[in-house]
């Protein structure tokens, strides 16, 4: 079976037009089962890798013979789809430093271009661009520290180049398209979209690229990428990054990683794009799904705790820290441009915490107390818009929750201080819900 996974032994690998499109996914799950057993002797032994890898070195030489000869074929946009349904399978199985740069090497430079070949030339056939850009988020992954590249090998920096190119490519092409019908949004963009996302959050993540090397060289692959990023973005609405849940669960861990590791661009995002991002991050505090609102909750939290770290640091502007002082004083003079924002997720979130059944109290807690030290006045005002909505004999118990609330906990944001303000919230959640129901009032929306 190592030996000979062709269409001759193996029927189902044929591309004829009696085999159809969406009978190839089967191809995936049939090269990681292959490559579990070739992994079994594998060890270091290229050569055995190799001829592992002959049937499909054979048809990449075949595609790429006739992408040189400009020809348009169908049977060439079908071999390609099959290649990459077999290469996800095969990289998905690959879970050593070994094995994994063994697939690296053969796969790049010659043939990882061909694959966005195939995307400029059929970005609109998703049954074309979809196994293309799994393959790419596959790639991506650094499951099991496979991508932890020797030092003295670029292979993490090549690859998060070729990325990039296919990302971008993906991502202007497919802007082109235009507007499209409810039905057809989702498998003809929105999915693209998503893939893509998860393979920039997979690279941002992975601890396997440093970053601050593309700018130090001029390389523009990183900037590029983070663009593509927001203009894919813009063309999507709010109620369609939440309504498909694979778009909300991939869009929402990469703002994520945005957040935590490159504020730099967050800042430095238009303002009506930075409202667009502050606006998803607050209508998906509220969603049921809680991959996505404890995601919401630590973007939030990186974004606030950096708002509150500049502002603790100014009249002490050292001359070192000069940009990170510009950037900081953006993401200020933004939002005191536009105080509802903030002043609204926190709304959101205590509305969440009083109300409802809080499933991430941890999360929701991190960034609620940066916005209440952020914005004292407002939740002053949210205390006594609660308590006065309450009977008399209950007001003095609400508050006494409030300032409990409160007790021990001091103006910064240290883990200490941020550790004693969840273990209070806790008291605080448990104390008013006795409170609302032993007078059995009716709920009060505080976020309006």
């Amino acid at each position: 079976m190592l030996k000979n996974h062709t269409s001759e032994h193996f029927p189902f690998l044929g591309i004829g037009d009696s085999d159809r499109l969406s009978d190839f996914r089967c191809r995936t799950t049939f090269y990681t089962a292959l490559t579990r057993l070739l992994m079994v002797d594998l060890g270091e032994d290229e050569n055995e890798f190799e001829n592992f890898m002959l049937p499909l070195t054979v048809s990449f030489e075949a595609v790429l013979q006739i992408f040189n000869n400009n020809f348009k074929q169908e049977d060439v946009k079908r071999m390609l789809i099959g290649l990459a349904r077999d290469l996800r399978g095969i990289a998905f199985a690959l879970n050593t430093k070994t094995s994994y740069t063994m697939l690296f090497d053969w796969m790049y430079p010659t043939y990882l271009p061909i694959l966005q070949k195939a995307i400029e030339q059929w970005y609109g056939e998703p049954a074309c661009t979809t196994p293309i850009l799994k393959l790419l988020a596959e790639l991506m992954q650094n499951r099991s520290q496979r991508l932890n590249f020797d030092v003295s090998s670029p292979n993490g920096i090549l690859l998060f180049r070729e990325a990039s190119k296919m990302i971008c490519t993906y991502g202007n092409q497919i802007l082109s398209l235009g507007s499209l019908s409810k039905d057809q949004i989702y498998p003809m963009k929105l999915k693209g979209i998503s893939i893509c996302y998860s393979a920039l959050k997979s690279a941002l993540c992975g601890n396997y690229v440093s970053f601050g090397v593309f700018k130090l060289y001029g390389d523009n692959h990183f900037d590029n990428v983070l663009q593509a990023f927001v203009k894919m973005l813009l063309s999507v609405s709010h109620s369609d990054l939440l309504q498909y849940r694979k778009l909300s669960q991939s869009y929402y861990p990469l703002l994520e990683c945005l957040t935590q590791d490159h504020m730099s661009f967050i800042t430095n995002l238009e303002p009506p794009v930075l409202l667009y991002v502050l606006t998803s991050i607050s209508e998906g505090l509220t969603t049921l799904d809680t991959v996505v609102s404890s995601s919401c909750c630590t973007s939030l939290d990186y974004i606030v705790s950096y708002l509150f770290k500049h502002i603790a640091k100014e009249g002490k502007k050292p001359l070192r820290c000069r940009e990170a002082t510009q950037a900081g004083q953006r993401l200020l003079l933004f939002v005191q441009q536009n105080p509802d924002v903030l002043q609204q997720m926190m709304s959101v979130l205590m509305n969440t915490i009083v109300f409802e059944d809080c499933r991430n109290q941890w999360s929701v807690s991190r960034p609620l107390l940066g916005l209440i030290l952020l914005h004292e006045k407002h939740f002053g005002e949210l205390r006594a818009g609660l308590i006065s909505s309450q009977p008399p004999p209950k007001q003095e118990a609400l508050a006494q929750c409030f300032r409990n609330l409160m007790e021990g906990v001091e103006q910064n944001l240290s883990v200490k201080n941020r550790d004693r303000f969840t273990q209070n919230l806790s008291v605080f959640r448990r104390d008013v819900a006795e409170a609302l129901r032993s007078d059995g009032s009716a709920d009060l929306d505080m976020m309006s």
